[in-house]
């Protein structure tokens, strides 16, 4: 069997993303006949918990803490970049003793590929670089597959990174159905969350970060009335603090849920928020919002800002769009979507059933057969 060694540079297990979308990742790579084993840092503030419980996936992978030194706890910005070398040199020599001729070598960490002794690197990319444009030529030049999520960074790595098109993947973001697909009315969501049953909710699962318009939507509050309540699901702790600061009226902040959690306070919801900015490019252009298809899969009414990144995924038949990083016409969004039941009916059916197709498994297989 041939071995998937997959590189992730963060928390692990951590309630962020990234770390979700690597252990959904892993787990659905093993599904497609691969022997995956993960390669993370050892970090000191990682959740002490047991990843696959944690994430609720498959316990089908292995996974290895590699040596780093952790300086996270006295300063963040310093601290990456040793931890970033540290990890990147500790993968170098863990490989060089593991990997052989079929092996692949899969990530979205930049350095441990472009260090790489071997030919079968797959790199994933997340983002789109603004600066040293140098060293990513070298590295598209260097690794033998690359995924990337949307056609605009497909057209940017073509045209700015000289990266050849047929070496490219093209795959959007996906979804694990079947953890977001419950059986689960609204009602005995709200009864297990212990929610008000004749509150109009509007729900936003993820982190509280500037680019993702959360800002906005807490705005857009003070222009609806006491019978809306907005709940947000996620943050760190100095985030949350500080929206609590700022927010008060009609919102709840209940903070980082289990990833197994969160479909049950998505089906609590009338309706989900998808508020990014426009303002920044990766909300704007570089993003394929995991939340997006997590949404789609719940069978409620989202709202979502009318941007590039999600109308590639999405259109008017499966979310009611509206102009970016304006409270007001965000909180006229909530209102007229509220009091129209036939639309929200329709575009949930309809944004479900386009989802059902992007599956993790169905994602793996395609990576798979590409790298065949």
């Amino acid at each position: 069997m041939k071995t998937l060694f997959l590189i992730f540079h963060g928390r692990f297990p951590s309630e962020k993303a990234a770390s979700i979308f690597t252990a959904e990742n892993c787990a659905s790579f093993s599904k497609s006949g691969w022997k995956v084993v993960l390669l993370v840092p050892r970090r000191l503030d990682r959740i002490k918990k047991d990843p696959f419980l944690y994430y609720s996936v498959s316990n089908n992978f292995s996974i290895k803490f590699l040596p780093v030194i952790d300086l996270f706890s006295f300063s963040k910005k310093i601290a990456f970049y040793i931890s970033f070398i540290t990890f990147s040199i500790s993968t170098f020599f863990y490989l060089l003793f593991k990997v052989k001729k079929e092996d692949v070598i899969y990530s979205n960490e930049t350095f441990p590929l472009f260090i790489s002794p071997f030919k079968r690197t797959f790199y994933e990319m997340h983002d789109f670089p603004e600066s040293n444009f140098w060293f990513y030529k070298i590295l598209m030049k260097k690794v033998k597959w690359v995924l990337i999520h949307n056609e605009w960074k497909v057209n940017k790595a073509v045209d700015k990174l000289r990266v050849s098109r047929n070496k490219v993947l093209h795959q959007p973001n996906v979804v694990n159905i079947k953890m977001f697909d419950i059986k689960l009315s609204k009602e005995e969501a709200r009864k297990k969350l212990n929610l008000p049953k004749d509150k109009k909710i509007i729900i936003y699962t993820g982190h509280l970060y500037g680019w993702k318009g959360t800002n906005i939507l807490a705005d857009s509050i003070e222009y609806l009335d006491d019978s809306f309540l907005f709940i947000f699901v996620g943050g760190t702790k100095d985030d949350i603090e500080n929206f609590k600061k700022k927010y008060n009226r009609n919102v709840l902040f209940v903070g980082n849920k289990e990833h197994g959690e969160i479909p049950i306070w998505q089906k609590a919801a009338d309706i989900l928020v998808l508020p990014n900015t426009a303002k920044e490019k990766i909300s704007k252009y570089y993003t394929s919002p995991m939340k997006l298809f997590e949404y789609m899969t719940s069978q409620r009414a989202i709202i979502a800002s009318d941007i590039p990144s999600i109308r590639e995924v999405v259109d008017d038949e499966m979310v009611y769009f509206v102009d970016p990083d304006d409270p007001l016409k965000l909180s006229k969004s909530i209102k007229d979507l509220i009091l129209d039941v036939d639309l929200q009916s329709r575009i949930s059916k309809n944004a479900y059933n386009h989802i059902l197709s992007q599956t993790w498994d169905k994602r793996a297989k395609t990576i798979t057969e590409f790298i065949n």
